[in-house]
């Protein structure tokens, strides 16, 4: 995931963001504090790679809308140079490794929230057309997306991706799937945690993660990732992994999420 950072990491649009100690969750590899997903524990999550001549590199997550859809967060889209090609790879479990499971499909095109101001802002939420058709299986499904209308409440949520580990501002990429588990805040904790009204980049659609404590976190190369309310064994997404600070897991500093309730309409839209 993209972070914000007290060294400016965003690749474009710094001066879109009011202060300089946040990063976007910059492009790359694990979740901060969090230990080893399970194959198949999280069969909506996908890795977004980024394509250069015959090699491709994880640059963010994704999760899958439907079968020609999947969703991500708009900077990994606008900060990656023009004409940039992508692909998805949805089964994955460590990316490092050939995988049975793995679905490989290129990205068609891309459409970006039109309210996106680029770096990070509210409205950071993009979906991505695929190629060709997902086939839907153990180890590939669509996301299960909090409805329009409702409001995540505080209480543990858990983030997946596959972004740097380090608590430094030297990522550390891991490459089987990371998992947390991590507090839902509410908003005017997370508008204290982030300096106060207008010294950052949060608004009233976002959605905000603990611990304030420190050691948990967001992280390089999670941006666009889901993160997840599961009740019931039902895994409901509900936020997009856009920015957070650096270095990961710094003490008081929440984890910023798209809220995925605030753009539903937008989301079904725009993937049908």
């Amino acid at each position: 995931m993209k972070l914000l950072g007290l060294l400016v990491c965003l690749v474009a649009a710094v001066a879109a963001a009011p202060h300089s100690d946040y990063i976007e969750l910059a492009r790359g590899g694990r979740v901060v504090g969090g230990i080893n997903a399970l194959p198949n524990e999280f069969p909506s999550i996908v890795s977004i790679q980024r394509l250069i001549l015959t090699l491709s590199a994880h640059i963010c997550g994704g999760t899958i809308i439907n079968q020609r859809f999947v969703l991500t967060a708009a900077h990994c889209i606008t900060e990656s140079p023009e004409n940039a090609r992508f692909a998805i790879w949805a089964g994955s479990h460590d990316i490092t490794n050939q995988e049975s499971a793995r679905q490989v499909i290129n990205v068609e095109a891309s459409i970006v929230h039109p309210e996106y101001l680029g770096g990070v802002n509210p409205s950071d939420v993009a979906v991505m057309r695929l190629a060709g058709y997902l086939n839907f299986n153990a180890f590939v499904q669509a996301a299960n997306l909090q409805p329009a209308g409702a409001v995540p409440q505080p209480g543990p949520a858990t983030l997946a991706g596959w972004g740097s580990t380090s608590t430094t501002n030297t990522p550390s990429m891991p490459a089987i799937l990371q998992k947390v588990v991590k507090p839902i805040i509410d908003y005017d904790s997370c508008v204290v945690a982030n300096g106060g009204p207008g010294n950052s980049p949060l608004g009233p659609t976002n959605v905000c993660t603990g611990p304030l404590t420190g050691g948990i976190s967001a992280c390089s190369g999670d941006s666009g990732g889901p993160l997840y309310v599961i009740a019931n064994g039902v895994q409901t997404q509900v936020g997009i992994v856009s920015w957070g600070w650096m270095p990961c897991g710094s003490v008081g500093r929440p984890s910023v999420y798209v809220g995925i309730s605030h753009y539903r309409q937008w989301i079904d839209t725009n993937s049908a």
